[in-house]
């Protein structure tokens, strides 16, 4: 199947912002050059310019001169949820603000939303995904199904280290493509958490326009392949003094009693980032932390159905939940946010 993002109606004022980008780059304001060519790749789709734009993104993270951040750090927020202990709050897509996904974060963990993806947006982005697979496995059969710049856009592994390089073929034998690493995925993606309203909510809490990271946002395509996981903070291997948020979508049912790959959760807010034992990993949590904590506020399994989104920062204690009778592919997206102030020094920023 041969996938194209669907153009929406022209916009007067995208058209027009998008004819100022070379001259935007020319005076060095390269966010506002990104937004340019975002605006005209919403309106008119083209895998030239999706390539164009992902590389763009890369150059303006590393142009930003993003000061001190937000002060006081952490923020102080009022607990939306008052009555709710022993679990992930949630709320509907439409009551996503700043505070409710700061307070959520800053009291209980994390933040469950339901409906952040509509059916058409879901089944474009596993669409995205698949394609992604697709191009990343074969490159081409020589059917002609899709042009070089197509094929390119849809994976094209981003520039960087050798080590990189390994962590990235982990990352695929567990069925992921990282998101930079296919051009069009990064546009379709970032256009519809906009829209959604998440990308601003997450910008309002780290007081500045985000970052993404190349090595820690992900296209997934999880395989029901049983093997046991750490528990983790991702905090343990990211700067100690990083300001972050991530969001976490579900496009299939997945969680729960569901016969695909879910998330398990110890559903409180962590004071500090815990010890690590390095058995299972190198920043693996021990099994026996996790059951002490756990006979205070026990894990829980989510339960997500295509579309909802758990969102949450560094600090949240959490694993991949497998058993032997999954049987179903769970694709989801993943996109980890950072203050351009206070990144993660060792991962490559890209501009939201």
């Amino acid at each position: 199947m041969k996938l194209r993002r669907t153009p929406r109606p022209a916009d007067p004022a995208e058209e027009a912002s998008a004819s100022t980008a070379s001259e935007l780059v020319a005076r060095g304001d390269l966010a506002g050059s990104v937004d340019a060519l975002a605006a005209r790749g919403r309106s008119t789709p083209d895998p030239d310019l999706d390539i164009e734009l992902v590389d763009l993104r890369h150059q303006a993270a590393a142009a930003l001169d993003p000061g001190p951040g937000r002060t006081p750090w952490p923020p102080r927020y009022e607990d939306p949820f008052p009555g709710v202990d022993g679990e992930i709050p949630e709320v509907e897509a439409h009551e996503l603000t700043t505070e409710v996904l700061g307070g959520a974060v800053a009291h209980h963990g994390g933040l469950v939303v339901r409906g952040v993806f509509e059916q058409t947006q879901i089944d474009r982005l596993v669409e995205v995904i698949e394609t992604t697979h697709r191009s990343q496995v074969d490159s081409g059969d020589g059917s002609g199904a899709r042009s070089a710049a197509e094929e390119s856009s849809w994976y094209r592994p981003f520039p960087t280290t050798q080590h990189n390089e390994v962590l990235r073929r982990m990352v695929a034998r567990q069925g992921g493509t990282w998101l930079a690493d296919s051009p069009s995925g990064t546009a379709a993606v970032l256009a519809e958490l906009e829209a959604a309203g998440v990308t601003g909510a997450i910008g309002g809490h780290l007081g500045e326009r985000p970052v993404f990271s190349l090595q820690k946002s992900t296209l997934r395509r999880s395989l029901p392949s049983f093997n046991l996981v750490a528990w983790h903070q991702d905090g343990s291997f990211l700067d100690e003094d990083v300001r972050t948020m991530n969001v976490w979508v579900a496009l299939s049912p997945c969680g729960g009693d569901r016969p695909s790959p879910g998330l398990e959760i110890l559903p409180r807010r962590l004071p500090e980032i815990l010890p690590v034992d390095g058995v299972m990993s190198k920043h693996s949590v021990s099994y026996d932390l996790v059951d002490e904590l756990a006979a205070e506020t026990p894990t829980v399994i989510p339960e997500f159905a295509p579309g909802d989104a758990i969102l949450f920062d560094e600090r949240l204690l959490h694993r991949t939940h497998l058993t032997e009778q999954m049987t179903e592919i769970r694709y989801a997206l993943e996109c980890w946010f950072f203050a351009p102030s206070h990144p993660a020094s060792s991962y490559t920023p890209l501009l939201v």
